[in-house]
């Protein structure tokens, strides 16, 4: 079965040498890749097309609000020319300046998804310690909603960890809690009911969203309530906007995660993911785990594939 993966990173040699020169810790070195090194990956896993990414800490580790917007410019014309050469195998989610230079990133959402045809946006958990339903982004939420916009989230380093240990980089166990606050923060701010044609794709199954949800929406509506606001969700309302979210299965393809996620997301909402090549050569082992968990044939068949081609009709209309 063919498998759509919607969490696939490429590192252009310019962005290496942005990466390498920025000196920001990012908890692993830094993956050599090449188009060809995605394609042998992708046979080998039998995925047909991969939704290209930048991954962590995207074009903001160039300093300045030209430098950000040069870095997210130079990715997005790289990777538009890498699908326009293989259509059928590849897609991109285009990469941002940054949320805080709004009139940038207003203007990038623009430029990717009406002349680039760009198949998504990639946003990232928190922007200097504001996470993804604050005030300040509305008005890209209001953009985006605009366009009918898939939207990929993926973790990035807190401003300000709490606890730092040498042992745990922030990646190890931080990433899938920064997933579960700021879609919890979209929930609880009102943003994602207010801009529900926003398509919006959490990384890693989601984080700890699965876990915390019930505490979420149980507890955010009777203990702390005093902290909602008027244009907040309430009772069963916040469950249904939780659930409303997708979930990649990049680095969670394991019985322990798959069994929090698949009790509780409703099947439309699950996507195929590897993390290409950022998931340390596991990319195989966590397919491996997906593979040999036990699920009926229609639940795999969403999974890989049938619910990312209802996100992506440009790949419906090549791969059918």
């Amino acid at each position: 079965m063919g498998k759509i993966d919607v969490h696939h990173h490429i590192v252009p040699d310019f962005y290496h040498n942005v990466l390498a020169s920025a000196k920001i810790p990012v908890g692993t070195s830094i993956p050599s890749w090449s188009p060809e090194a995605s394609l042998a990956l992708m046979n080998r896993l039998h995925i047909d097309a991969a939704i290209l990414s930048l991954s962590a800490p995207g074009a903001m580790l160039a300093r300045g609000r030209d430098e950000t917007r040069k870095v997210a410019t130079e990715w997005n014309d790289y990777a538009s020319k890498l699908r326009a050469a293989s259509p059928e195998r590849f897609g991109f989610f285009a990469a941002l300046p940054g949320l805080l230079d709004q009139e940038g990133a207003i203007a990038g959402i623009r430029h990717a998804l009406v002349d680039l045809k760009a198949d998504g946006i990639t946003l990232f958990t928190s922007y200097e310690g504001k996470y993804l339903g604050a005030e300040e982004f509305e008005p890209v939420w209001a953009e985006l909603d605009k366009h009918h916009a898939v939207v990929h989230v993926h973790p990035i380093q807190s401003r300000e960890p709490m606890f730092t240990t040498p042992f745990l980089p922030q990646p190890l166990i931080d990433f899938p809690h920064e997933s579960a606050r700021t879609a919890s923060d979209l929930v609880l701010s009102g943003r994602k009911r207010q801009y529900p044609r926003c398509k919006i794709i959490l990384s890693h199954g989601g984080g700890t969203l699965p876990y915390v949800a019930e505490r979420l929406a149980k507890l955010g509506d009777t203990i702390f309530q005093g902290v909602l606001e008027e244009k907040s969700p309430r009772g069963d309302q916040i469950m249904e906007d939780l659930k409303s979210f997708y979930f990649d299965s990049a680095i969670s393809g394991s019985a322990n995660v798959l069994d929090s996620l698949l009790n509780w997301a409703p099947r439309d909402r699950l996507l195929y993911g590897t993390d290409f090549p950022f998931a340390g050569g596991l990319e195989e082992y966590f397919d491996t785990a997906l593979e040999d968990y036990d699920m009926d044939t229609k639940l795999r068949g969403l999974y890989y594939r049938d619910n990312a081609l209802n996100l992506f009709p440009r790949l419906r209309a090549l791969l059918g």
